[in-house]
């Protein structure tokens, strides 16, 4: 009879494991319904006047070196990570990558002065207003793939809060 009520008991934990991997699959598919977005890249300006300075001071962490070589990266071309912004209100929303857009803007609007570069050291205590005018210009248009997520969709996926 123990062999049995095992046998039972067995039977019952692999249904059971079946229909915990059926609700998981369930889930995915339920969650990705509310997932819409368009990918497009907008140059840096594009967000200057959509962004307060207000909301730069209330969010942003990074210390002047991490800035430093954030805009480092930006001016030697290398690539950075997508933004996620919610672009559908009256307020646009940096859903992921406020460190990165805010230190940019941080920088054209006067904020910040290189420290510690090591790659364009001859920069260092440079800030955006010691550029020629056409790095500035040129600095301002480099482009910045963002995923813009679609007013129907949970934002909540996305965030980097979690």
């Amino acid at each position: 009879m123990l062999k049995n009520q095992e046998a039972d008991e067995c039977g019952l934990v692999a249904f059971n494991k079946e229909q915990l991997v059926q609700e998981a699959e369930t889930a995915i598919t339920e969650a990705r319904k509310t997932i819409d977005y368009n990918t497009a890249e907008f140059p840096i300006e594009y967000f200057i006047d959509k962004i307060t300075q207000q909301q730069i001071n209330d969010n942003l962490n990074w210390d002047k070196l991490q800035q430093s070589y954030f805009i480092e990266s930006l001016l030697l071309g290398l690539p950075v990570l997508n933004l996620v912004i919610d672009d559908n209100d009256d307020e646009l929303k940096i859903v992921d990558g406020k460190q990165r857009l805010y230190t940019a803007i941080n920088f054209i609007q006067g904020n910040l002065e290189f420290q510690n570069l090591k790659t364009l050291s001859s920069l260092n205590s440079f800030s955006f207003k010691d550029l020629t005018l056409p790095r500035q210009k040129k600095f301002k248009r480099i482009s910045v793939r963002a995923i813009a997520v679609a007013p129907n969709s949970d934002l909540s996926v996305w965030s980097e809060d979690k």
